[in-house]
C-alpha cells in the first residue's frame, strides 16, 4: 500500500510470507503475490452466521513496513459465502523531529512563537509522501512530567494541523524521551 490509502492499487504488489491468524488459531502465510487462503472456516451458527476474525501478525512484515489498515479484520460468515480480507502495509518514510527545552517557553508546554512556522513546514513535508513521524525529546534537567506534557503538547499541535490539512493518509506518530545527563 505504497500511498497508504488502505487499498491495493493496480501498481502495488503483495507481500510474501506474511503470517495471518484467526481467532480460533488457524494460521496462514501469504504467497509471493500476497494472497492467502483459509479453508472451511467453521460457522458456529449455520442459520445466522457468525463473525470471523483474522489478524495479521505485524512482526512478520518486512523490516520497515507498517500496517495501513485495521488489524484485526472482522466479517460476517454464512455458509457457502466466500470472504475477501485485505490488509494494507507500506514502507513509510521515517521522519524524526528532535525536541528540547529550547522549543518551549520556560517551564511550560507552550511552544515558542518562532518555532511555530517550523511545525507548518513539517506538516508540508509529511504531506509530500506517506511518512511515520518520530518525536524525540532530548531531556536534560527538566522534570519528567513536564517533558511528557511537552511531548503531548507538540503531538497535539501536529495532529490538529494534520487534521486541518485533511491529507491523504493516516499519520502515524511515535514518541520517545531520551534523558541526557550533564
Amino acid at each position: 500500500d505504497n500511498n497508504a490509502n488502505g487499498y491495493q492499487d493496480e501498481d502495488e504488489s503483495g507481500l510474501a510470507s506474511v503470517k495471518l491468524v484467526t481467532a480460533t488459531g488457524l494460521e496462514a502465510r501469504t504467497d509471493p503475490h500476497g494472497r492467502f487462503h483459509i479453508t472451511c472456516a467453521r460457522v458456529p451458527n449455520a442459520d445466522r452466521g457468525s463473525n470471523f476474525v483474522i489478524k495479521l501478525d505485524a512482526r512478520s512484515l518486512p523490516a520497515g513496513y507498517r500496517l495501513t489498515t485495521e488489524n484485526p479484520r472482522v466479517q460476517r460468515v454464512t455458509p457457502g459465502k466466500i470472504l475477501k480480507f485485505n490488509f494494507g502495509a507500506a514502507a513509510l518514510r521515517r521522519v524524526r523531529l528532535d525536541l528540547a527545552d529550547e522549543v518551549f517557553a520556560h517551564d511550560s508546554t507552550q511552544i515558542r512563537e518562532h518555532w511555530l512556522p517550523q511545525v507548518g513546514e513539517l506538516i508540508d513535508r509529511l504531506a509530500e509522501t506517506p511518512s511515520r513521524l518520530c518525536l524525540v525529546y532530548v531531556a536534560q534537567e527538566e522534570e519528567i512530567s513536564l517533558v511528557k506534557d511537552r511531548v503531548q503538547a507538540i503531538r497535539n499541535e501536529i495532529e490538529r494541523r494534520w487534521k486541518d490539512r485533511d491529507c491523504c493518509y493516516k499519520l502515524d506518530i511515535e514518541t520517545r524521551i531520551i534523558r541526557r545527563s550533564s
